[in-house]
């Protein structure tokens, strides 16, 4: 009797077992039939490797669907994927399709996105009709590093390095030519010649004002004006003495333009003295330049325009 027993409940366990397992088949088996949503397809112009079927389809990081099958284009050029997803909008007309990589795994999905200005015109161009609603496609974010790194690789090969590398040898036979020929060593020496010459105007400028005789001159004019308008207010009141309108008359505009003579001559020395005070500062500042760097005054720009 308890054998019995045992045989019936070992018999139900496993006839229980088997029924869910057929019923998870059966499940799994109808849950694409049964999910919801239409049937797009796409084509990629590369490798899909990574993608297989049942792999996520996703609208911007959330899982709109899943792939249904993936086989080579009629053209035999490119890659069409099959790809059932649920999504309320028009997404044949709005959205374009990506191959996305899931992190370091290798497992790549198709990413959706909504469609943005110049993405139609990367798309491949394919010349048969699909057997269902076409979303574009795009090149995958490492295609077009892999494109990019090509253009670059292109781009190089047609650059001529070699005329590029005559060139540099000739530009630079022509400045040692320039620097050891005759022409610079010319140059270098009325420079120094002329740096000769600004020093020993520059001493001389200077003994002139250390000495103390350009404000000597100042003070002999000072003196002079001022001697000058002391005489002449004398003639004036002599003149009023006298009374003698037509020569008073005579006299003053002699006396007025002496003192606008007197006048200029005082401005004109008061300028010298300033111009030569300006000319040494300006000389010792040239000296300077010259023995800190003599090339300075040759390949310096030029001073601007008066105005």
């Amino acid at each position: 009797m308890i054998k019995k027993k045992t045989y019936f409940l070992v018999g139900f366990f496993v006839l229980a077992g088997a029924l869910i397992a057929v019923g998870t088949v059966i499940w799994l088996g109808a849950s694409q039939y049964l999910q919801k949503g239409e049937r797009f397809v796409t084509y990629f112009d590369e490798s899909v490797q990574g993608l297989q079927v049942d792999s996520s389809v996703k609208y911007r990081g959330v899982e709109i669907g899943m792939v249904e099958k993936i086989q080579v284009a009629p053209d035999y050029r490119l890659i069409e994927v099959v790809m059932k997803i649920n999504f309320s909008g028009d997404a044949a007309n709005k959205t374009i399709a990506k191959l996305k990589a899931a992190g370091i795994t290798g497992i790549v999905y198709v990413e959706l996105d909504h469609r943005k200005k110049g993405d139609i015109n990367r798309t491949p161009q394919i010349n048969f009709e699909p057997d269902y609603p076409l979303i574009p496609s795009n090149p995958s974010e490492i295609q077009e590093i892999v494109s990019g790194v090509d253009d670059v690789v292109k781009k190089l090969q047609d650059v001529n390095f070699k005329a590029i590398s005559d060139e540099l040898v000739s530009a630079t036979k022509s400045v040692n030519t320039f620097f050891a020929g005759q022409k610079m060593t010319k140059i270098i020496s009325n420079l120094e010649a002329m740096t000769q010459t600004l020093a020993d105007s520059a001493n001389q400028l200077s003994k002139m004002v250390g000495d103390g005789r350009a404000d000597q001159i100042l003070t002999d004019a000072r003196d002079t004006v001022r001697d000058a308008k002391e005489t002449i207010g004398k003639v004036k009141s002599e003149l009023e003495k006298m009374k003698l309108a037509e020569t008073s008359a005579k006299t003053n505009r002699l006396i007025d333009d002496l003192s606008r003579r007197s006048k200029t001559i005082a401005t004109e020395i008061q300028l010298t003295g300033e111009n030569l005070r300006r000319a040494t500062d300006n000389l010792d500042q040239l000296i300077e330049r010259l023995k800190a760097d003599p090339s300075d005054i040759l390949f310096s720009d030029p001073p601007p325009k008066k105005r």
